[in-house]
């Protein structure tokens, strides 16, 4: 059993996947994108370290503890990593930085490195810290080490 700790960096590596009959590359590529990767994760999570519970559906969190804290889980890719409200996220959104702030406060963020998919790093980060070391709700990818580390 995993037990959390606020930035520790965890080492794990997906096995004995597969779908239908696709190569093993198209499937890696295809979870190196956040998209169809967070289906998989978030559960994947849970087991993985079981304080966490997995919150199905599409609110304002993944996860929650036994103490209530809630988590949201955030996939690094190659782009990088966003963690500003979704509805702050794509084209004609406006960002609000107090918004963000109120979300962020509430939450821990799981962020996920799936760059080298099976391999995953993950790194569990309390959102203040987030805020205050990326005030525009995006880590970029030159500060992928940065944030893992």
């Amino acid at each position: 059993m995993t037990k959390i700790e606020l930035n520790k960096t965890y080492f794990r590596k997906i096995k004995n996947y597969s779908f239908g009959d696709l190569p093993i590359e198209t499937l890696n590529e295809i979870f190196r994108d956040g998209r169809p990767s967070s289906f998989f994760l978030e559960p994947q999570l849970a087991l993985w370290f079981p304080e966490l519970t997995h919150i199905k559906g599409c609110l304002d969190h993944d996860h929650i503890d036994q103490r209530g804290q809630k988590y949201d889980a955030k996939n690094f890719t190659k782009r990088g990593m966003q963690f500003k409200p979704s509805n702050q996220i794509g084209t004609g959104r406006v960002f609000n930085f107090s918004a963000m702030c109120k979300k962020a406060g509430a939450l821990i963020y799981i962020a996920c490195d799936i760059v080298e998919f099976p391999k995953i790093r993950i790194i569990f980060k309390s959102g203040n810290d987030l805020v205050r070391e990326y005030p525009t709700g995006k880590v970029s990818k030159t500060k992928r080490e940065v944030l893992f580390s």
